[in-house]
């Protein structure tokens, strides 16, 4: 992918059917969506926790067996027990230093030692299948609490996080369309946001007017996204009167 004539992102892929183009669009995008997480978490706190108040109920969450971890250590020393008694048997057999007779004395010991170590492993084996590698908690303790946030303000709060960020990016893309800073627009997006200001409540509207920014293009580009603002209105919830815009004068 080029910008500016220069080469900025590479693709290498084993899609042999899509377009350059194509992947290069769906390798852009994933990394858009990492960086709305990163900076909703960073700006909006998209995944702080402002309530701290919790259900407190029994642990139904799934933990490692015990049990089957014991039985897997035991079936882990069953092999190393075969193995070594296949290794002493295989020594005896080519060990040139042992008499013959000494050898086919010792075969008949190491070959049952072979066989009840086969034996014992597949017994092992048989044990472990029936052993769940998960239990419950409260299976393994009656008393095992778990503590859980309260899901609808928790929803609440993530949906006006959401919003908010929803917000703030939308008007960033505004305030850029006159800004052309590509690089800043976010950023001083975030610092209009923090203006000082009045607002003031009319029998048939509310105003808000906005302290001016002190560099000229900002303060330009403002004006010109209040009144993108102002040419459709929006309402205070339970309010049928208009908010309008307005900063103040050099």
């Amino acid at each position: 992918m080029f910008e500016n004539d220069t080469p900025v992102l590479q693709v290498l892929t084993s899609d042999l059917t899509s377009t350059g183009a194509a992947l290069v669009c769906w390798l852009r995008a994933r990394w858009r969506i990492e960086n709305v997480f990163k900076y909703a978490s960073e700006h909006n706190g998209l995944d702080a926790i402002a309530d701290y108040r919790m259900d407190i109920g029994p642990d139904q969450r799934k933990v490692a067996n015990p049990a089957r971890k014991a039985a897997r250590q035991q079936l882990a020393d069953a092999e190393a027990t075969l193995a070594e008694a296949e290794r002493a048997l295989a020594q005896a057999l080519t060990d040139p230093l042992t008499s013959i007779k000494d050898t086919n004395a010792a075969i008949p010991g190491l070959q049952h030692a072979v066989a009840a170590a086969t034996a014992a492993l597949s017994g092992y084996r048989e044990s472990l299948k029936p052993i769940p590698a998960k239990l419950l908690a409260t299976d393994l303790d009656p008393d095992a609490k778990h503590a859980r946030p309260h899901l609808q303000r928790r929803g609440l709060q993530m949906i006006c996080r959401l919003l908010a960020f929803n917000a703030e990016a939308f008007l960033a893309e505004h305030l850029n369309a006159y800004l052309t800073d590509p690089d800043e627009y976010r950023a001083i997006t975030r610092n209009l946001l923090r203006l000082g200001g009045q607002i003031s409540y009319q029998p048939t509207a509310v105003t808000v007017t906005l302290d001016r920014p002190d560099t000229p293009r900002i303060a330009r580009a403002l004006e010109l996204v209040i009144e993108e603002l102002n040419a459709t209105p929006t309402h205070i919830p339970g309010d049928p009167r208009p908010v309008t815009y307005q900063v103040t004068k050099p």
